[in-house]
């Protein structure tokens, strides 16, 4: 009896930081959801929003990738192991050796980046290079925004210290500050009924000023604890970093290189970028959400844990929580994929043809969703234990099937829909190998206090279908896009609601939520 009394504790800390972590994700999306929503009635989805858009998508690959324990994979294992060998001073040594080396880095990629940048956005979307107008807008803003990269990357090394010492909750914020200010801007654009070429020139400049903010924010942070001093002395401990960290970041960086091959697949399709992008945004709500703790709180857990070797007890109650969070908002994005891309983005340039293909691409998005946040918590396993050549590995395979399922469906129409289909397949079959080579090695032994909760959770999530789609017909009248906008919110809150109090109401007695963290140790 004592080992799940043991693991109560333990349990109920890995949700409370969890929460803390994919709350404040939750409010970086929500204001980030705000902030296009306005992009979308000040843009549209033409020409310049396909190239705005496209350029945001590197800011947005560096913010996700170092958001969602990208960075945190390849330093907080090693530098919790130098902390427990050789102390604090150490460690502290070590993270300034890091961040020293990293901003030099920085700045030599950013240069290349502003002499490269034309050649950049067709890496990023390489259907523009038959449309020069737009090739030129999105090279214009990419260069005002790469200063972002170097940045918002020194702040999320920096934070990667403060999610070593489990201090979650600042670093979680960053973005959201990021965000309000993005939101304040295109209010004034708006108040001062900016054009679109010139609203998305204020933008791209802007953001890079974001980047600035996010860096202030965690030194502010990091003061109380004490800054570590930058330094470009080459260590040893600097090699293994490297050694890893070089694989480790790329193997973090999968689902978002996944992503990037999908911005290429639309990119074949006039306006489809900017249907892509939009449907993404409403995808990395609940991604965010679990992703980020998965890849901050469970990392920091599974670093810090003595035994290297054999099950890993974090294992199984991280992905019990994860997917008890993750199937309902899946089958939620599927069913109520127009109504919440009508609500949120149909107004000013925006437009019914607009809101179908976006709708089209997030319910495509949302089937990927149980496989991307499976795929991130398995992957944290070898991330802990500095091995990351399987994640390293599957992220390959995954970005592979995602480019072949691209090609496959290339002649099927709709570009954005299709690029969403195969970001989805690329995240399941990352998943599957992961979680079959954690089977095989013995490092996850799911028991049925493991796999009781999973399953409740999809009856749950069945019925709450079932729930979504009788509201659904109650509702279809104020959801019109032909009502008032007060109306339309409403419908769509009281959906997400009945759909939540559904989910509750029947995951609660089928054992959905706490069990599995809360009695059983064993992953």
């Amino acid at each position: 009896m004592g080992e799940p009394a043991a693991a109560a504790p333990e349990a109920s800390r890995l949700a409370r930081d969890s929460a803390v972590v994919g709350a404040a994700t939750v409010a970086s999306r929500l204001l980030g959801f705000a902030r296009d929503v306005l992009i979308a009635r000040l843009l549209g989805g033409g020409p310049v929003a396909d190239a705005f858009l496209a350029a945001l998508r590197l800011p947005n690959l560096v913010r996700r990738v170092l958001g969602e324990g990208g960075l945190n994979a390849p330093f907080v294992p090693l530098y919790l192991a130098i902390k427990k060998d050789r102390g604090e001073e150490a460690a502290l040594r070590f993270a300034g050796e890091a961040a020293g080396q990293l901003g030099l880095l920085l700045l030599v990629v950013v240069a290349l980046g502003e002499l490269f940048a034309p050649w950049l956005v067709l890496g990023l979307a390489g259907g523009f290079a038959d449309e020069p107008e737009t090739l030129a807008l999105a090279a214009s803003y990419t260069r005002l925004m790469l200063p972002f990269l170097l940045l918002t990357t020194l702040a999320a090394m920096l934070a990667a210290l403060l999610n070593a010492e489990k201090r979650f909750a600042v670093a979680a914020l960053a973005p959201a500050l990021m965000n309000a200010i993005l939101l304040a801007l295109l209010l004034l654009l708006h108040l001062g009924s900016a054009q679109p070429e010139a609203g998305a020139r204020w933008l791209a400049l802007c953001t890079s000023l974001t980047g600035l903010a996010h860096l202030a924010m965690i030194l502010l942070a990091l003061r109380g604890r004490g800054l570590p001093r930058l330094s470009l002395r080459w260590s040893p401990d600097m090699t293994r970093l490297v050694r890893t960290g070089g694989a480790t970041l790329l193997a973090a960086s999968a689902a978002q290189l996944v992503l990037l091959v999908a911005t290429q697949i639309a990119s074949a399709e006039a306006g489809a970028v900017a249907a892509l992008y939009y449907a993404d945004r409403v995808f990395q709500l609940p991604l965010g959400f679990v992703g980020v703790a998965m890849g901050t709180v469970v990392l920091s857990d599974m670093a810090a844990a003595a035994d290297r070797n054999g099950p890993d007890a974090t294992l199984g109650r991280a992905l019990a929580l994860g997917l008890a969070l993750a199937l309902p908002a899946a089958a939620a994005l599927v069913a109520l994929a127009e109504p919440i891309v009508s609500v949120l983005f149909e107004h000013g340039r925006f437009g019914a043809g607009d809101r179908e293909r976006t709708a089209a691409a997030l319910a495509a998005f949302g089937c990927g969703l149980p496989f991307a946040v499976a795929a991130k918590v398995f992957g944290q396993v070898y991330f802990a234990r500095r091995l990351p050549r399987l994640p390293l590995a599957s992220g390959c395979l995954a970005v592979l099937v995602a480019v072949l399922a691209g090609l496959a469906l290339a002649d099927a129409g709709d570009a954005a829909r299709n690029a969403a289909l195969a970001a989805t397949l690329a995240f399941g079959v990352q998943a599957l190998l992961l979680g079959a080579m954690l089977l095989r090695d013995g490092i996850w032994r799911p028991g049925f206090g493991n796999l009781r909760p999973i399953a409740a959770s999809l009856l749950a999530s069945a019925i709450m279908l079932v729930v979504l789609g009788l509201l659904l017909r109650w509702l279809a009248m104020p959801l019109a896009p032909d009502q008032p906008i007060l109306h339309r919110i409403g419908a769509l809150g009281l959906l997400c609601s009945g759909g939540l109090a559904a989910y509750a109401l029947a995951g609660w007695p089928l054992g959905a939520f706490g069990a599995l963290p809360l009695r059983n140790r064993r992953g």
